[in-house]
């Protein structure tokens, strides 16, 4: 087993959201610390966001270090456990809202497309999009 940035290294749909750890300062808190439950979105979710925003939001490391820790939650949640979690509280400090159905897992309303990579350190959950810190909703485009 490998901690949760050689997992999100060894991936090869998850690149883009690795950069944007490494950009924020926060590589050796996953790769050491934990245990931490990440919500990874996929380079799929990224290739939608417009490059101009991406060099943007890569170029704001405050920016970035909220979007980060809003997608990070302080404990091991497997997919069994979020089934009976309305909310969980991220390392930034503001809730994530889970909802569960039979068509899968929802955070904030974004589908989990892959679940339960199992890290030394935690666990990473790949996501259709990005979630957007609310602090930060007022500005986004």
């Amino acid at each position: 087993m490998k901690s949760i940035i050689e997992t999100l290294e060894d991936s090869e749909s998850l690149g883009t959201f690795l950069d944007l750890i490494r950009i924020a300062g926060m590589e050796p808190m996953l790769r050491e610390r934990g245990p931490f439950t990440v919500f990874v979105p996929t380079d799929e979710a990224f290739s939608r966001v417009p490059k101009d925003r991406m060099d943007e939001i890569r170029q704001d490391a405050d920016k970035l270090l909220l979007i980060v820790s809003y997608h990070v939650v302080p404990g091991q949640l497997t997919s069994e456990d979020l089934r009976s979690i309305a909310a969980v509280r991220s390392t930034l400090g503001t809730d994530l809202v889970i909802r569960s159905s039979d068509r899968g897992i929802t955070v904030n309303s974004v589908p989990i497309v892959e679940a339960d990579a199992f890290c030394t350190n935690g666990i990473c959950h790949a996501i259709a999009s990005a979630l957007v810190p609310p602090t930060l909703e007022i500005v986004a485009p």
